[in-house]
């Protein structure tokens, strides 16, 4: 397996492979359809991890979800797409 990796251990005793930079908050939790959640109780961050083809689960996005009054607020925020999956046109020259 590859060196920059690393398992952590979810709140049901399951081990699940993330990236060396992958920080566990106060509940990990593995949901179907190959998605985690890494959910910081403190500031109602939810970090939500996709198993990749390698079975390394990558960060995806998050949700932030706050109680305001009666009513639950929730806003979600997809990851940036990495460089390698953008379309870049090919760069002109500036020289004349």
């Amino acid at each position: 397996m590859s060196k920059d990796t690393q398992i952590v251990e979810t709140v049901s005793g399951t081990w699940l492979r993330f990236p060396n930079s992958f920080k566990k908050f106060h509940c990990l939790v593995e949901l179907p359809d190959q998605l985690s959640l890494n959910i910081n109780t403190k500031s109602g961050c939810v970090h939500v991890h996709k198993k990749d083809s390698d079975d390394v689960f990558q960060y995806v996005g998050e949700l932030h979800i706050m109680a305001n009054g009666s009513q639950l607020q929730c806003t979600v925020q997809a990851a940036p797409a990495k460089e390698e999956d953008i379309e870049t046109p090919g760069k002109q020259s500036d020289a004349s």
